[in-house]
């Protein structure tokens, strides 16, 4: 009995190594994953090369794929917002470790130069493998929505950042589920009060309040009473769900409606902050003159 449990003893501490030796080690993953220091820092350094027109100093992979407003490119830095001299007054970061996305909302500028400035709403989103970016794909519009410039957005609206309590939390797959209700609704897919609106919920469009404003009087969901205020949102992707800040970023192509030909689509970035389990706040960064392809996915508004 005593020698049984000698050998049972002397087993294990020989399999104790093996067991150990089958977990990677903290450096092999972090040699391989991208968390959300990792993800960050790609986007301070992507909007430093832009900055400073140093597409070259980004960490591409090698079969990297971009667009710009939807069109294909030959590489990084080909797009109308890369130039000699840049500023970026303007900037919201969001990352996802899970699916690897890196996106910043913003405004660029080619102010001061000899010539006239130009402002331009701008959206990036990187795809991170390996450390390095495998997809980019850029939006950029230089007009306006009811009249307010991109150059009159300074800082980014914090309620973002805030940390909800535990409670008021929802799920990575309730995240995304309340976004894409959000999508059915501008369709009509389903009734408005379907979708969960929070109380102090408001909407913003580059840089305007599209509710409770002088331009939409209706709230968020009250907006949809109208038949006219309808697009049909195809190829829905969803690329940021932050758990504990309760943030959603994801992207439609609103396409235009046959019964409503005037209403103009394009490919939208839309960052919800989702609260008790409730839409609390939009903001939206577009091409206000249309786009009708994203350039990526699959079947009708790819």
């Amino acid at each position: 009995m005593i020698r049984n449990r000698c050998l049972m003893a002397l087993l294990a501490l020989l399999s104790a190594p093996i067991v150990q030796a089958a977990t990677p080690a903290p450096a092999a993953v972090a040699a391989t994953s991208c968390d959300r220091h990792c993800l960050l820092q790609v986007l301070t350094d992507y909007s430093e090369a832009l900055v400073f027109n140093e597409p070259d100093t980004l960490p591409l992979a090698m079969a990297v794929r971009v667009t710009a407003n939807g069109v294909l490119q030959s590489g990084a830095g080909k797009s109308e917002v890369w130039g000699a001299i840049r500023r970026m007054p303007f900037r919201q970061a969001l990352v996802d470790p899970q699916t690897g996305a890196a996106i910043m909302l913003g405004v660029v500028t080619n102010a001061p130069t000899r010539n006239a400035a130009r402002w331009w709403f701008y959206a990036v989103r990187l795809k991170v493998e390996q450390r390095r970016i495998s997809e980019l794909e850029e939006i950029s519009f230089d007009g306006t929505l009811g009249g307010t410039p991109a150059s009159s957005l300074r800082l980014p609206e914090r309620v973002f950042d805030s940390v909800l309590p535990v409670a008021e939390r929802s799920t990575r797959e309730q995240l995304f589920a309340i976004a894409d209700s959000y999508f059915s609704a501008v369709g009509h897919e389903i009734p408005y009060r379907q979708v969960p609106w929070h109380p102090e919920c408001q909407r913003i469009e580059l840089g305007v309040f599209t509710v409770n404003s002088e331009l939409m009087s209706g709230s968020c969901g009250g907006e949809f009473r109208n038949p006219a205020t309808k697009w049909n949102v195809r190829n829905r992707r969803f690329y940021v769900a932050d758990v504990e800040r309760g943030v959603v970023l994801a992207i439609g192509n609103f396409t235009t409606p046959p019964e409503y030909p005037n209403n103009n689509g394009s490919v939208v970035f839309e960052l919800f902050k989702i609260q008790d389990g409730m839409i609390r706040h939009i903001e939206a960064i577009f091409r206000g003159n249309g786009q009708l392809h994203s350039g990526w996915g699959e079947g009708p508004g790819s």
